[in-house]
Order: structure tokens, then sequence, then C-alpha cells
């Protein structure tokens, strides 16, 4: 149990020393997300598949100003797509990060507004690419009626002039 410990604290501390994101680092890369569903009393359900590209500059030491879009197919009840855009910050403290944007979405012709908070890890594979697991929360806006979505997101980045 020790060696396990050990190497676990060995492993985060050496990910933990590429974690500084400077001044004029450019962010690219994305996220996406599975979610499958059941409705309790009934034999439905649907899948839907999310893809979250995003772009940002890091305007000083660990502050990152962006936008991210997105991209979501459901199936099962109905089949529909969602498309999002919206500005984003993330701030990083080591290789731990929280994220916050507001943007607007649009399934077929209902728009809406759409809020997102995220809290994620930054797994830096060498200098400049990394592996982000993050939970998340949206909260969607349309005409007085709302619905929130909780869950993982698995994103890949490509950081910059880091």
């Amino acid at each position: 149990m020790k060696k396990i410990l050990l190497s676990a604290a060995l492993i985060l501390s050496v990910l933990t020393v590429h974690a500084q994101i400077t001044g004029g680092t450019i962010m690219a890369g994305g996220n996406a997300r599975l979610n499958r569903t059941h409705f309790n009393g009934s034999e439905t359900s649907s899948t839907t598949v999310t893809v979250n590209p995003q772009f940002g500059v890091a305007l000083v030491d660990n502050f990152v100003l962006g936008v991210w879009g997105g991209f979501s197919s459901r199936s099962g009840i109905s089949n529909t797509a969602t498309w999002t855009v919206a500005p984003f910050v993330r701030y990083f403290m080591g290789n731990f990060y929280t994220e916050a944007g507001y943007g607007y979405t649009k399934t077929g012709t209902v728009g809406g507004s759409v809020m997102q908070f995220q809290a994620g890890y930054a797994i830096f594979l060498s200098d400049n690419v990394a592996l982000e697991p993050a939970l998340y929360y949206s909260q969607f806006f349309n005409n007085g009626l709302s619905h929130s979505d909780v869950g993982l997101n698995l994103g890949f980045q490509i950081y910059f002039n880091r």
C-alpha cells in the first residue's frame, strides 16, 4: 500500500511541475462527452454526443480568456442537433483549473442562453500537450424554461508558447 501511495504522489508531483501557464500562452483543443439517459417508468432512452472545441489566450500567468463552440447530437426521444458559442475564462492553480462561460445555444429553431462551470485537472503528457478530465455543470435558459446538466468531460489541449 505504501508503494502505491508513494508512486501516486511521485506521478502527481511530476505532472505538477509542468503546470505553469504563462502570459501569452495560446490554448487550442476541446473536450467531448457521451451521455446516455434512461427515463424512469418507461423504456424510453436517449443518447447525446457532444464535442466542444476551445481556443484561448493566457492574458497573464494562469488566466486564460477564450471562446468555445459546441455541437451536440441527440437520438432517442427526439433526434435533435444543438450548437453553442460562448466566451470563457479559465484560471489555473497548479494543474487544477476552474472555468466559467456564458453564451448562446440553439436547438432547431429555438435559441437560448447557456452558462457552464467546470473544474478539472490538466495532465501534461509533454510540455505542450495535456489531457483534461473535468466535472462540469451547465444551465440552459430559454423563454422562462430551463434545464441543467452535470457530468464529466474529457478534454485534450495543446498549449503553444508555454
